[in-house]
């Protein structure tokens, strides 16, 4: 009976203890946001950012960065391969939206959302791609 209680203590402690470790999935993630922070990007939640997505899959996370582009108004949606436009739609009606489309469809294929506000450029992505395609992008959005 003593062993018995002395198994149920040492399980529970265990139990109790190993909730604290962090698993794998935990540590790269919180490298990878690290290292995006270092890159000068902002990361949110879908649930707790400020900008309303259309997405609502819980996996995909906001990243924003410093909007240095010339675009300043817009929300792309990737529809299978390629982005459309959801808002605002006088820009479809303006003469530098072929350039622009262009310039958006360029960007990598794990970007789900993107929007442009006159400060920062916000995007949905799946952050278990990693660091390098993190880089990829911004990369790809100084470009616009």
């Amino acid at each position: 009976m003593e062993y018995l209680i002395i198994l149920i203590v040492f399980i529970f402690l265990f139990g109790s203890v190993s909730l604290f470790i962090p698993s794998k999935r935990t540590r790269k993630l919180a490298k990878l946001r690290l290292d995006a922070a270092k890159l000068g990007f902002k990361i949110a939640s879908i649930l707790h950012s400020n900008i309303s997505y259309k997405s609502d899959d819980i996996k995909l996370v906001s990243y924003q960065l410093r909007n240095n582009t010339n675009i300043k108004e817009g929300h792309f949606i990737r529809d299978k391969k390629e982005f459309i436009l959801y808002s605002p739609q006088k820009l479809k009606y303006s003469d530098e939206y072929e350039t622009l489309i262009v310039d958006i469809k360029s960007l990598p294929e794990s970007i789900i959302e993107i929007i442009f506000s006159k400060a920062v450029i916000a995007f949905l992505w799946n952050e278990d791609l990693g660091i390098e395609e993190l880089k990829n992008i911004k990369s790809n959005l100084k470009k616009l």
